[in-house]
């Protein structure tokens, strides 16, 4: 083995070390039983192929739907909602499955604040705030309750809008670690179909002449 394909290698299985241990928390085949919710279909999860894959596709659209999810309002229905995306969108399950435990009762009100300041801002660019709160006030004339819609409009329109963004960017930086991956197992497999080079004739021994 030549040094570059030993360079090449380590690189490559440092990448896989490296996911492995990203990975480690998040759902497998073999504990898929022990998480909430998810163990109730454990038997159907475990035989989609699909949901195990991490293919760049499988992966973009579980970055997509799992961060939406995170960020919309949706705090105690985001598991199983994160199931059914998987299997709706073949994505990716340990990962649409593991971006929801990004909100957390101590991270929401911070993940809501901002949405919902996004959310305002675009509501009220777009001319849709009053018309929210005559939905409110149709609704009752308690004003806890016109309040309550225009919030979560807020909320979910500003969530929408981060989730989208954070899947961009998340998706991004998958696609360029896969196009790097890619490239690193290329390169090994064209030096291992390489013929190796015979050693110069002056490094070959002589034979000492009579």
């Amino acid at each position: 083995m030549t040094a570059e394909e030993a360079k090449l290698k380590e690189e490559h299985f440092s990448r896989i070390r490296r996911l492995k241990r990203l990975l480690r928390i998040l759902p497998r085949k073999g504990n898929v039983h022990t998480y909430p919710v998810i163990r109730f279909f454990a038997a159907t999860v475990r035989k989609t192929p699909f949901l195990w894959s991490f293919k760049v596709p499988e992966v973009v659209r579980a970055l997509y739907a799992g961060c939406i999810l995170t960020f919309l309002p949706l705090l105690g229905v985001q598991i199983p909602l994160s199931i059914g995306a998987a299997f709706l969108f073949r994505a990716n399950l340990p990962i649409i499955f593991g971006l929801q435990f990004l909100s957390t009762p101590f991270t929401v009100p911070f993940i809501y604040t901002a949405a919902y300041f996004i959310g305002d801002f675009l509501l009220s660019v777009f001319g849709s705030e009053e018309a929210l709160k005559e939905v409110g006030s149709i609704a009752t004339e308690a004003g806890f309750v016109q309040k309550g819609v225009y919030w979560y409009a807020a909320i979910s329109l500003g969530g929408l809008v981060i989730g989208y963004f954070a899947g961009f960017i998340s998706s991004l930086i998958y696609r360029v670690a896969a196009i790097r991956g890619s490239r690193t197992i290329a390169k090994l497999r064209h030096l291992q179909r390489k013929p190796k080079e015979p050693p110069p004739a002056d490094s070959q021994p002589q034979t000492p002449s009579e």
